[in-house]
């Protein structure tokens, strides 16, 4: 099965499907969410394209980033629109990155998730200085445009 990247990469391309809060308790309309993966050279890793969609205020959420093997384990580097500053995640356990304190522009993490080939799931959690994370922002996708 291989790692995170090598699921990634054995299935690029365009996935779509919802990003909710589970935070929230009403019966809001889901957001959609989009992802566009693409392998970057040597199969050492993948950029990933990520925008969420609301249907009351269009585009909620922007984000560049990059997932690559280093020598020292896989890092996501990721540039989003909820923050001047790109972060640098360090993998802790498979599949997730959370920020080092001074070394994210906030308290996050991000988990990445592929349960089964063509399905994707990224998961935001963040939370104000001191606080505990919480999981707020999940993107459960499936791919409907393979890249070649």
């Amino acid at each position: 099965m291989g790692d995170l990247i090598d699921q990634l990469t054995a299935h690029p391309g365009l996935y779509s499907g919802s990003q909710t809060d589970p935070t929230v308790t009403s019966e809001a309309t889901p957001s959609v969410a989009r992802i566009t993966v693409t392998p970057l050279p040597g199969a050492s890793g993948v950029s990933l394209d990520y925008e969420v969609l609301s249907p009351q205020n269009g585009l909620v959420h922007a984000e560049h980033a990059v997932l690559a093997r280093t020598p020292n384990g896989i890092v996501l580097v990721t540039a989003h629109s909820h923050a001047g500053l790109a972060a640098v995640l360090r993998e802790t356990e498979a599949g997730y990155f959370p920020g080092i304190a001074d070394e994210a522009p906030f308290p996050m993490a991000i988990r990445v998730e592929v349960p089964e080939p063509r399905r994707l799931v990224y998961s935001w959690s963040y939370s104000g200085p001191g606080e505990e994370l919480v999981v707020r922002d999940v993107g459960t996708l499936n791919l409907v445009t393979a890249s070649p």
